[in-house]
Parts: structure tokens; sequence; C-alpha cells
């Protein structure tokens, strides 16, 4: 199995961030789907720059954090959704190191 499969069969396996974020109603499940493409298309970035050596899952995932500590204290809200991305790209991180190099 190739490693993009392999990546998005565990990606969908992961917590979904409704259980995380409050409300309900179709135009939350829309945001759900946004905010899930969002992390998986993220994820997919990350895994790309980190073959190409650029920057390390993990580094990626810590600035992340950070920044999403910061924009919570004025936009809590998408503190939260960033916060989510950067726990998927710390997921994806420890998970790359399980697979080998496709070069």
């Amino acid at each position: 199995m190739s490693l993009i499969k392999s990546l998005l069969m565990r990606f969908r396996r992961r917590q979904s961030p409704s259980k995380r974020f409050s409300g309900n109603g179709s135009g939350m499940l829309q945001v759900e789907a946004l905010v899930q493409a969002h992390g998986d298309w993220l994820a997919l970035l990350a895994t790309i720059l980190e073959r190409e050596r650029v920057i390390t899952g993990a580094e990626l995932a810590r600035t992340l954090s950070e920044f999403a500590a910061h924009t919570a204290e004025d936009r809590p809200a998408e503190g939260e959704i960033l916060s989510f991305w950067a726990s998927r790209l710390n997921d994806t991180a420890a998970t790359l190191g399980k697979f080998p190099s496709v070069h």
C-alpha cells in the first residue's frame, strides 16, 4: 500500500473535531468536514516538507501548537482549530517514522 493511502487511512480513524467543537446541525457538519479536510491537507503537506528535508513534521507541529496558543488568547475558536491541526501533525510525524522512505 502506498504511503499516502496508509496515511489517509490512519487520518480517517482519528478523533473527529466535532467531539471537540460544540454545536449541531448541518452547518456544523460542513464546518467539521472543512476542518477535517484542512487537517488532512496540512498533514500531507507536512509529509512532503519532511520528505524534502525542509522542516520536520514534529517541528512544524510544535510551531503550529505555539501559534494556536497565541491565537486562542484573542480568538478561542480559531485557536482550538489550530490546536486540532497541530495535534494531527504531531500524530502524523510520529507515524512517519514507521513507514519506509519512498525515495
